[in-house]
């Protein structure tokens, strides 16, 4: 009963957390997400920290924010007012104070590269070539996703993927996933072990339904740059900063409330010589 109960709480959660990420800039009340889990509001938060180890309110909070680093880096051509109410921030004054207590600075002073001295755990050093001459702008479907979640960006990422595999395989009866990692966070502001990544495979509607540790949702379809590219390890941290880095803020494109993800060719947490073959996607849209 218990190992049931906790499979239940993991599935409500999950489903609490895919509202929260595709409907950042939404206002949410805790009542309005404790209707999505089914759970009172008092049981409710307080299955949710257990789960994620944070508060709601606190959860919600550093998403929003850590998507708007991201904002005040990606789109240079959006004021800081519009990238406060595009994370669902609607008070200016507010975003700044939450902000600087978060960054410890200001929204303008991290535009001003700022964001440049944050300290963070990424210390790559990798200077392999990128070649944005190869990058396609494509209009990708909705994707529907079986996935499991994984707090830290590390090589413990293959244990998710062994132990979502062979669930997939021994409950499912699927074999040859076409897998696909999808990333919360970004490794260049976030500290690595507090980044958020999502071993997914993609199914056909009702193959699988949410249980335990596996949630089930959906890419959103849209504009998307992708640039195929083959490495090991660390070199997507790379692939990751010199596409929102260099190419995104120079081009004609701006980003959008989206994760990016890779569909993989060859996955190098699930392969043995631990080397990659991916088409990375970011989501776009015009400027």
């Amino acid at each position: 009963m218990k190992k049931y109960t906790m499979d239940e709480h993991k599935v409500r959660i999950n489903e609490v957390l895919y509202h929260i990420y595709t409907n950042l800039s939404t206002k949410f009340s805790i009542d309005e997400l404790a209707k999505i889990s089914s759970y009172s509001p008092f049981h409710f938060q307080r299955i949710f920290k257990e789960l994620t180890q944070k508060s709601v309110v606190t959860y919600i909070k550093s998403a929003r924010l850590e998507w708007a680093a991201n904002l005040l880096i990606f789109n240079p051509e959006s004021t800081i007012t519009e990238i406060a109410h595009t994370c669902g921030l609607k008070s200016s004054a507010t975003f700044t104070n939450e902000f600087k207590k978060y960054y410890e600075m200001t929204p303008s002073l991290w535009r001003k590269n700022g964001y440049k001295i944050h300290k963070n755990c990424e210390t790559s050093k990798i200077k392999k070539e990128v070649d944005f001459s190869t990058i396609e702008i494509k209009k990708i479907e909705n994707i529907q996703i079986a996935y499991m979640r994984h707090l830290g960006y590390d090589t413990c990422i293959r244990d998710t993927w062994q132990k979502f595999l062979y669930l997939l395989e021994t409950k499912f009866d699927i074999t040859e996933p076409k897998m696909i990692g999808f990333h919360h966070s970004n490794p260049s502001i976030t500290c690595l072990k507090d980044c958020r990544y999502g071993a997914c495979i993609e199914i056909p509607n009702d193959k699988i339904q949410p249980k335990g540790d596996i949630g089930t949702g959906m890419i959103a379809g849209g504009l998307f740059a992708s640039i195929k590219y083959q490495g090991e390890y660390n070199d997507v941290l790379h692939l990751y900063k010199k596409m929102y880095y260099e190419w995104l803020p120079s081009s004609e494109f701006e980003a959008i409330n989206g994760k990016a993800h890779v569909i993989y060719h060859k996955n190098h947490f699930v392969e043995k010589d631990g080397k990659f073959d991916i088409e990375f996607r970011i989501p776009i849209t015009y400027k």
